[in-house]
């Protein structure tokens, strides 16, 4: 098995995009916008659930494509 450079790692680009997005909401949590009566903040750790879950599949494909290699 070849050594493989730990920059090119998938786990680094999904904990570099998780930190991205929660400094994101964080940063935003003390604003108090709301949207259809529902904290701005409450939407976006709502939509981030889907970000989860697609950055969750990305990362199981692409560490799949990496052992088949």
């Amino acid at each position: 098995m070849a050594q493989r450079s730990k920059f090119k790692d998938p786990g680094l680009f999904a904990i570099l995009i998780i930190i991205i997005y929660s400094a994101f909401v964080f940063g935003w949590w003390p604003v108090d916008i709301y949207v259809a009566g529902i904290s701005l903040v409450a939407w976006l750790m709502f939509f981030g659930l889907f970000i989860w879950f697609i950055l969750t599949v990305a990362y199981v494909v692409w560490i799949e494509r990496i052992e088949k290699d």
